[in-house]
């Protein structure tokens, strides 16, 4: 599941006066230059609380991309954050190991919040069917204890997560506002721009 955030919608933007269809085409390119950038800005306050690999919420990843664009009769753009859990696997940089081949010591080091190293006891990575690597740790039966979501995948066995693109927006936000109000960075990122778009309309 994924989290959609309204970046911004037309009827957010005061004074604009009548909507003839020069206004409207500056609107339409002024929010969706502001969804590219509130993207961006978005990715690094996610980096700021955990430690995603840049290429993870790259716009090409779908992990923190520009879901909706503005277009004529519709004048809102959206960004929107995966919600589902992220391997805990990402946030190593050990790898897979062939033949039954243990990590030394038997743990596995992950870094979740930035500069913040943890190991973790009885666990390696595995290859998943999908290709994808998992962060498996063996158990007395119970689930591990403070893990999140922990998902069995054998007896005593469990793949480990970490947090969504979803709750590090939710983090990186001041009482909520990444999801519920925009921010006024991207309101001064659209009024500049449509500005902008109106001159060139007008000298074009």
């Amino acid at each position: 599941m994924s989290a959609a955030l309204v970046v911004v919608e037309f009827s957010q933007m005061p004074n604009l006066g009548e909507v003839t269809a020069e206004v409207e085409t500056a609107l339409v390119r002024a929010l969706n230059k502001a969804a590219d950038k509130g993207r961006t800005r978005a990715a690094r306050l996610v980096r700021d609380q955990v430690a995603f690999p840049a290429s993870y919420v790259s716009p090409s990843s779908k992990k923190l991309w520009v879901r909706t664009r503005a277009r004529r009769g519709s004048l809102i753009a959206m960004i929107e954050g995966r919600g589902q859990a992220t391997s805990l696997a990402r946030f190593s940089r050990q790898t897979a190991l062939t033949g039954g081949a243990r990590h030394r010591g038997g743990k596995v080091n992950v870094t979740v919040k930035p500069g913040q190293t943890k190991s973790i006891s009885r666990a390696f990575i595995i290859r998943l069917k999908n290709n994808n690597l998992g962060l498996a740790v063996r158990t007395n039966g119970e689930a591990p204890a403070g893990a999140y979501k922990p998902k069995a995948i054998g007896k005593n066995l469990w793949l480990l997560y970490g947090p969504s693109v979803d709750q590090a927006l939710s983090a990186a936000s001041r009482d909520g506002g990444v999801f519920e109000d925009m921010s006024q960075e991207t309101l001064d990122d659209v009024e500049e721009e449509f500005n902008r778009q109106m001159e060139l309309l007008k000298n074009g």
